[in-house]
Formats: structure tokens, sequence, C-alpha cells
């Protein structure tokens, strides 16, 4: 019996067909400023314009790539269970014991927090790339299932 299974996910990343119109748009707003300096005979710009682009189309592809991470908060009768799934897949589980374990929320400068369990000395840190309010809402969830 599962108490409480709690997978935080990052925000999705945009889908293909937006990060394109983005990228073609951006493109051709580019093309069209440095048609200026071509123009004038200032051709080397072109290859800063293309390597822009590339970064751009990087960027995406990057968030995209960062956008599969995961972590999993579940406790049961066994007792409380987190693992976190980065990008790559690699996964890391650690086991705590729910009567010893207890959920911190760290303030930091306002409206910044972060979320810890802590368990006999060992911190972990839960939902880095939750905003401060979804950390606030995890925390007084985790803190109602613990004992």
């Amino acid at each position: 019996m599962t108490t409480l299974d709690l997978k935080l996910m990052p925000p999705p990343p945009l889908g293909a067909r937006p990060a394109l119109w983005i990228v073609g748009g951006t493109a051709l707003v580019m093309l069209l400023a440095s048609a200026r300096f071509i123009a004038l005979g200032a051709w080397p710009i072109l290859p800063f314009v293309v390597v822009d682009l590339a970064l751009l189309v990087w960027a995406f592809r990057a968030a995209a790539r960062a956008s599969r991470a995961y972590e999993r908060v579940r406790l049961d009768a066994s007792g409380l269970l987190y693992s976190r799934v980065a990008a790559d897949g690699s996964a890391r589980e650690f086991r705590l014991e729910p009567l010893f374990t207890r959920v911190e929320l760290e303030a930091l400068s306002p409206p910044e927090n972060r979320l810890w369990l802590g368990e006999r000395g060992r911190r972990l840190l839960v939902g880095r790339f939750l905003t401060p309010r979804e950390r606030q809402e995890v925390y007084s969830v985790l803190k109602r299932a613990l004992p």
C-alpha cells in the first residue's frame, strides 16, 4: 500500500513546431538586419549570424533534453524512497527511514527557497527545478504525509 507517490518534473519544453517557428522567425529577422551590412560590404557578419542561429537551435534541444529529468518521492510501508533520474536516464535512489526523516523548507532571499529531506546527518535537495510556490506545496504535502 502506497501512502504517497509524488513525481516531480520540470516544466515541459516548447514543442517542435513552435520552436521551428521561433528559429525561422529569428533567422528571417537576422537575415534582413544583416542584409544592410552585406550591402555595405561587411559580409563577415554572416558567420556570426549563423553561429547565433546554431546556438539558438542548441538551446532548444538542450531544454528538451533537460526536461526528461524527474524526481520521485514514494512513501509506503517499507519506508521513504527518493529517486532522482537525470536527463540522460541515470538514476540514484535514496532510502530514508520515515520516523527519522525531516522536511525542511529553507527560506532564501524572498521569494526563493530550497526544499530538503534530511535524515541522520544526510540532506537531500528536492525539486531544484520547481518554482518556489511549487516547493512550498510539496513541502506541505510531505509534512502531512511523514509521521
